[in-house]
Order: structure tokens, then sequence, then C-alpha cells
């Protein structure tokens, strides 16, 4: 028997194998685990459908299944050659989080065998020598952003081994969610170049985009160089609205949106027919905006490790690339999980995204 359960999105099978069930029905361990919660029910003679049964098992067994599954996910066990620094790639986690988290050394040698526990997205462990300022810096938020994240001072002294949940990951980040869980199409912006902010609430309780509202954040997001502005698409304006719903209201930033098409006809981006724009989340890392961007349909995401902002675009086909340049420096285009240092002279090797 194959039962099938859906859990945000994504889908876990488990199969329940006849033998087992046989032995479950067969041994009457259903009828007298349920008769105690029936009191109308005669003991002496449970009568239950095959359906009911069946689904009671099924039931049972993957909830043992999915509890199991969850946590190995959070556990590694060490393979013959590798290091600290091999299994942190795999996970996507810093060797420092990773050596943190199980109190060892970064330069530490670990033995086959051995049972690692690994960092959830979002989590920091303290490792030796490391301040709140520190940490905040590294993850790209503010110290007092993730004080408040973990209920400490912004002067407080941490312990090796600490555990501190990132802004937006944190359990009153996650309950003031729940309190909010749908805004309404209600985006708060800024643009900090003009030094102007938007408070706009862009689709109706239908669903339905507002056209005044599409007017202003038309003129918010338009192209400052030259004045000129271009409706932008109602994905784009759905994006923006998600994106609010989803970080509880908290400002979208934006460095760039719309851009005029050059006059000499050359190429131009999905800026020029507003598809696109740069952003970042106040008080959200970079890595966990580009994450969730990542889980939206259709979208073009650009991630900049040396910039401040994503880049997400609609589009017909999903994309996604890491761009390593600096501000006024050509594309630098990679991998995604690789870096320039591996590269000579950091020539890259991914192509341009597709405009």
């Amino acid at each position: 028997m194959v039962a099938m359960l859906g859990v945000n999105g994504k889908k876990y099978v488990g199969e329940a194998r006849s033998h087992l069930v046989a032995g479950l029905v067969s041994g009457g361990l259903v009828a007298r685990q349920l008769a105690p919660t029936l009191p109308l029910i005669n003991t002496r003679r449970v009568v239950m459908s095959s359906f009911g049964v069946w689904r009671a098992v099924a039931v049972a067994f993957l909830v043992l299944f999915l509890s199991a599954s969850a946590q190995a996910q959070r556990k590694h066990s060490v393979q013959q050659g590798q290091t600290l620094g091999a299994i942190a790639k795999r996970y996507r986690v810093s060797v420092t989080n990773l050596a943190a988290a199980n109190r060892l050394k970064k330069t530490s040698n670990l033995r086959v065998g051995q049972v690692l526990r690994v960092p959830p997205k979002g989590v920091v462990f303290v490792y030796p020598g490391q301040t709140l300022i520190g940490i905040a810096k590294l993850n790209k938020v503010s110290v007092k952003a993730l004080a408040r994240a973990n209920g400490l001072k912004p002067d407080s002294t941490l312990r090796v081994g600490q555990r501190l949940e990132l802004p937006g990951y944190s359990v009153s980040a996650k309950e003031a969610k729940a309190r909010n869980a749908k805004l309404s199409g209600l985006v708060t912006l800024e643009r900090p170049a003009s030094k102007e902010s938007l408070r706009v609430r862009l689709f109706d309780k239908n669903g339905k985009n507002d056209p005044k509202a599409r007017s202003r954040l038309a003129r918010f997001l338009r192209d400052r160089e030259k004045d000129a502005v271009r409706r932008p698409s109602v994905r784009l304006m759905r994006v923006l609205a998600d994106l609010a719903d989803h970080f509880n209201g908290r400002t979208i930033i934006v460095m760039s949106a719309y851009r005029a098409p050059p006059e000499d006809g050359t190429r131009s981006s999905r800026h020029s027919t507003g598809e696109a724009v740069d952003v970042r989340v106040e008080g959200v890392p970079n890595e966990v905006l580009r994450d969730y961007c990542l889980t939206m349909t259709r979208v073009g995401v650009g991630y900049y490790p040396r910039s401040s902002f994503i880049h997400i675009d609609v589009r017909p086909e999903a994309a996604y690339w890491v761009d390593w340049s600096r501000a006024g420096e050509p594309p630098l285009y990679l991998p995604p999980g690789e870096t320039p240092e591996q590269y000579d002279a950091g020539v890259p090797t991914a192509v341009s995204p597709a405009n």
C-alpha cells in the first residue's frame, strides 16, 4: 500500500508493507487502542470497515516515517575521507557554523561514523571569539534586529555554542507572520537614492489590481535619470505583494527598477519592460530573501554576494544566477556555490543569464 501526504508543497511518500499491516490488523491492535476512547461501542466486538483500518494504519505509519526523516535531515554521519569543509559545502552552511554547532574547531579531524548536527537555515551557533556585532555583520543584519530576534541586548556577551536565530526565522517572527498571515497586497517601499517612500495597497480583497495604485507604483519605480515612467507588470506587482506578505510587512528597499531603453537600440534588460527590480528587505539577510524568491514560479533571481540587493524579474521560465562583480565592474557569473578564488584570475565559467 502506498500513502501520500503533502507538506509545504512537497510530497512525502511512505510505503506500508502488507505484512506489517496484516500483523497489526490481525492482532486487534487498532481495535483495542480505539475501544477505550469510544464508550458507546461494545468493546467485545469492535467492527471497523477495512477502509478505516487501512487508513488509520497508514496515518500512523506516515507519522513515524516523517518524524524519522525529519530527524535524519538534521544529522550527518561522516564517511571515509570527508572533511568539515566538504560537509559544510554539501549542506550550504559555513564551516564556522557547522563547527560551532558540534563544539569542534574548524581544523578538527573527523572520524568515520561520527554524527554531526547540521544547523538549519537561519540558525547560527556561536564560535569561540564571535560577538553579536560580528555575527550580525557576517550575516548582513543589524545588531538591533539580531538582538531583538533572540531576546538579547545589543551589548550582550555570548557563550560558545549558543544558538541564535536570524531575523525572519525567529519564533517571534513566525508568530507575527501567523497574526498577519494576509496583508492583502499592502506594500511599503523605499528608494534610498531619492529618499522617497510609498505605502500602497496594490490589490483589493478579491486579488484584483488597483489601477490607481499601479500608476502610483509606476511613478515610484520610474527611471530617475531620465524621469521616464512605465507601468510595471502586474506579475511584478504580485511579486512585491508576496514579499510584503511573507516578510510580515517589512519595508522593501528598491535599489533599481525601471530603466528606459537605450536610444541607440542596443539590447536592453527586463528592467526596460517594467518586469524587474533590484531590492532588499529591511532586517532580512539577502540570502534569506534569495531563498524565498527561488520558491516563486516563473521568476528570474539574481544573487550578488558583493552587492546589497537581490535581482528579481518575471519571465516565462524560472532562472537563477550568481554574479560576483562589484559595483561598476562587468558581470562575473559563476556557478552557484563557487567563488572567484577557485578560478584562475576570476575567469567566469557560467554564461550570462538570458534576458
